[in-house]
């Protein structure tokens, strides 16, 4: 017998080798520089806000989001359409709006601050909103809304024209409002496609212009070290610019539904509202992508308002901190979101309580969460159109970092089939009219609110801004067939009041927004919400409103309140390259 051992020497001879096949596929990550988006197609605009929306749920459930082939299979359906209508122009959108010749501010993160002083604020005609309460008629099959706060925006006039430019120019548009304790001014980015806050971090303190998330429960800014490259030109932190900052070797990374960042975990001194937490941990970003890092990005990091459950970085999110050091009782969040094109901005969020004088109690509804993923998440007792229901007993997440509302796919179908002239114009998106003024309202608890029809516009889909415009409630699936996403589309028309301690949401109707009442009939009580009891009597700047006014005269008042950003874009000629390239384009 052949020893054990001259066998183990011998077996490589009869071993035929091989070399190892190589993966013949190679891809690298390209990145494209940002130009101006203000020629961007509404609908490459439209792709990124409902593929972000999509990922970060994803994400955030640490699940895997839908595969690229999926996404890809979306994006040729849009090209697709947009090859197949004669009316859009194939590589650019360029509305035939022309904004006054205005001078432009060599700051190009500037923007106006509530200790400046504005110039004649009456001379603004655009129509503003106001909110009348009145009973509710229930009808067969309605969930039992016992009222109906109505929202009186109008669409007469089509996509608003100082919308657009707002979109065109990156507005930033900061808050008038009568701080309370704990209150922040709640900035607005464009036509409401963001909302930021600032506040200060660092020995000595700088200050940080944050997106503030209920989306997400991480805090980061980018690091000194990190360098114009990875993070672009935002204000940044590190030792050589705080005396308080400690690094950690800890890294973090956080992926959202557009963009990532990731680096490490640092303590420093924060202040926010005026409360002081010391060592407080947050991240550092060693490196962002360009949805983040670009220089046209108005803010410089994110903070995190979800549940702390949610977080990626496992540590106390700012909220849970300052509840926790006595700073404030409860780890409360009011919140109020303003909207351009109301002509003034009372926008506030409040660490610790909420502000009363900004919502009506006697239409509160307290909602437990419902879901242990970190979420605010409650129950939506029904949506209805002009007052027939279209869907009862769905889920609703309520984020404040999405601009869109997400409805399941056969929830979104069923909406527009009862908005007239809807059309379904595939990969989630549907096409209304711009002139869309029909009655829409969810109901939470016994409260039915309305949305504001100027909210259900996303982006007109020509020059013609009375023509059609892409829907701002979109198709896709969030977690299941029940739940929907409601982002800033619908949260501008409620304050909304979370709790982390009891795991609650509280929604009411908004006081702070003014306008001229709706004649009483003698069908309907009428109550005023947030108005002078005698408009006549108003001594207010906003007295001289004239509701019937076309809000394409645009005041140098309102000028005078913002700057302008460059912001990036693609066209559709790149983004389809991009796509038949197999590569995501942004």
């Amino acid at each position: 017998m052949i020893p054990l051992i001259t066998l183990f020497f011998l077996f490589p001879l009869f071993v035929i080798s091989r070399p190892l096949q190589s993966n013949p596929l190679h891809r690298l990550t390209l990145r494209k520089i940002p130009i101006a988006r203000n020629d961007e197609h509404p609908i490459s605009t439209f792709e990124r806000h409902h593929e972000a929306a999509i990922q970060r749920m994803h994400r955030y459930k640490r699940q895997l989001p839908p595969s690229e082939k999926a996404f890809q299979e979306i994006k040729l359906e849009r090209r697709k359409f947009i090859e197949s209508n004669l009316k859009l122009d194939k590589r650019l959108y360029i509305p035939d709006v022309l904004p006054p010749d205005l001078p432009r501010d060599e700051d190009k993160r500037a923007y106006w601050r509530s200790n400046h002083t504005i110039t004649s604020p009456s001379t603004y005609r655009g129509a503003k909103p106001n909110l009348a309460l009145e009973g509710h008629i229930t009808i067969e099959g309605v969930a039992a809304a016992e009222t109906t706060v109505r929202a009186s925006g109008s669409n007469d006039n089509g996509f608003s024209e100082i919308a657009i430019q707002a979109l065109q120019e990156g507005t930033l548009t900061n808050s008038d409002s009568d701080l309370i304790q704990g209150g922040l001014d709640y900035i607005i980015e464009a036509n409401d496609i963001g909302y930021l806050c600032e506040i200060q971090i660092g020995t000595p303190a700088q200050t940080f212009l944050m997106l503030m998330d209920t989306g997400s429960a991480d805090t980061w800014v980018p690091s000194t070290t990190c360098g114009l490259q990875a993070c672009g030109d935002h204000t940044a932190l590190g030792a050589d610019n705080s005396q308080t900052f400690q690094a950690s070797e800890q890294q973090f990374q956080v992926t959202y539904g557009s963009g990532a960042v990731a680096g490490v975990l640092a303590t420093d001194t924060i202040t926010i509202a005026g409360m002081t937490l010391e060592n407080h941990a947050l991240g550092v970003a060693l490196q962002e992508s360009i949805q983040f890092s670009g220089n046209d990005v108005p803010f410089d990091g994110l903070v995190g308002l979800a549940l702390g459950k949610l977080s990626n970085q496992g540590v106390s999110t700012p909220i849970e901190s300052l509840a926790s050091t006595g700073l404030i009782k409860s780890p409360i969040l009011g919140i109020a979101l303003g909207r351009f094109t109301d002509g003034e901005n009372n926008g506030e969020l409040v660490f610790g309580q909420a502000d009363t004088s900004k919502f009506d109690a006697s239409t509160t509804q307290s909602l437990r969460v419902t879901s242990d993923d970190g979420f605010w998440q409650i129950d939506m007792a029904a949506v209805n159109v002009d007052g027939v229901e279209v869907v009862q007993g769905r889920q609703a997440i309520l984020d404040t970092g999405t601009s869109l509302i997400i409805a399941p796919p056969a929830d979104a179908a069923a909406f527009h089939a009862q908005i007239d002239g809807a059309i379904d114009v595939g990969g989630g998106m549907f096409s209304i009219p711009c002139t869309i003024n029909q009655e829409i309202t969810m109901t939470f608890g016994k409260i039915a609110f309305q949305i504001d029809v100027r909210d259900l516009l996303f982006q007109p889909l020509s020059n013609d801004l009375k023509g059609n415009c892409l829907s701002s409630i979109s198709s896709g699936l969030i977690k299941d067939d029940l739940t929907w996403l409601l982002g800033d589309s619908f949260l501008k028309n409620v304050y909304m009041i979370t709790n982390s301690n009891d795991l609650t949401i509280q929604l009411s109707s908004k006081t702070d927004i003014k306008g001229i009442p709706p004649p009483p009939t003698s069908l309907t009580t009428t109550v005023q919400m947030g108005l002078s009891t005698n408009t006549s009597n108003d001594n207010s700047t906003d007295s001289t409103i004239n509701t019937t006014a076309n809000q394409s005269n645009f005041s140098s008042s309102t000028v005078n309140r913002t700057t302008y950003l460059n912001s990036a874009t693609f066209s559709i000629i790149s983004a389809l390259a991009a796509l038949l390239a197999g590569e995501k384009y942004f």
